[in-house]
């Protein structure tokens, strides 16, 4: 039940963030405009979590301009999900063995498909980042599979799971 714990704990910290979603200009200048497109496309919930995901990320590694990037775009996966679809996740992937991945060919803008883009954001995220033009190795710090990057994913997801 750890993973409700941190989800709920989430859930409340952007309930009551009051931290601005707008880009500082170290952020802004690490982002080509396509990616600026799909920052600003995020809710501004999800806006606000990055910026706090890169202002840790910049503290911790104040050089490392992929992992950077990486933190602002981690989560344009997630698409524009209502707050039933993030509630209908949790408890679906705690109560049962529930796996979204059969809903990956559901119709855009219906439930299924922001269920099963909310579980996959990852990599619906490096497909839009590759779409974008994005660095390959923020791509892959986002995708978090690759050999090469994986310390750099696993920084951002143990930041991620903090902010």
């Amino acid at each position: 039940m750890s993973g409700v714990r941190y989800r709920v704990r989430q859930f409340l910290r952007g309930l009551v963030t009051t931290a601005s979603s707008d880009l500082s200009s170290s952020a802004l200048e690490l982002l080509n405009e396509r990616e600026l497109q799909l920052f600003n496309r995020m809710l501004p919930f999800d806006r606000a979590h990055s910026l706090n995901v890169f202002e840790r990320i910049s503290e911790i590694d104040s050089s490392n301009r992929p992992l950077q990037t990486a933190a602002l775009l981690h989560d344009v996966g997630k698409g524009k999900p209502l707050m039933i679809h993030r509630v209908a996740l949790v408890v679906a992937q705690e109560v049962s063995r529930f796996n979204p991945s059969q809903w990956r060919n559901a119709p855009a803008r219906t439930f299924r498909r922001n269920i099963f883009n909310l579980s996959n954001h990852a990599e619906v995220g490096a497909r839009f980042l590759e779409a974008a033009g994005s660095d390959p190795t923020v791509v892959e710090i986002v995708r978090g599979r690759s050999p090469e990057t994986m310390a750099e994913s696993d920084l951002l997801m143990t930041v991620d799971s903090q902010c």
